[in-house]
């Protein structure tokens, strides 16, 4: 007989008791530490990584055009002039 908790099923069958093990690689190997986190969809990535390994982002800071300063991946507006990223 089943037991429903928190509207999942334990009855002993499937699954590990850690979440639905999306986001998780191969083998239960923890993700690569010390990596970006994607700014769109929050995946850590290998510490080298130039694309997000789950949604494909960049992860690679850019400029702005309207003052050349640097902008953090997934930056929407600049930090020193204010200007959009876009």
């Amino acid at each position: 007989m089943a037991v429903i908790r928190g509207g999942r099923h334990s009855n002993g069958h499937g699954g590990n008791g850690h979440g639905s093990g999306h986001g998780q690689r191969a083998g239960g190997a923890a993700p690569p530490a010390g990596g970006p986190l994607c700014p769109d969809c929050g995946a850590n990535n290998a510490a080298r990584a130039r694309f997000c390994q789950q949604c494909g982002t960049s992860l690679q800071p850019t400029a702005c055009r309207q003052c050349g300063s640097t902008l953090a991946a997934g930056a929407r507006f600049c930090a020193q002039c204010g200007g959009a990223a876009g």
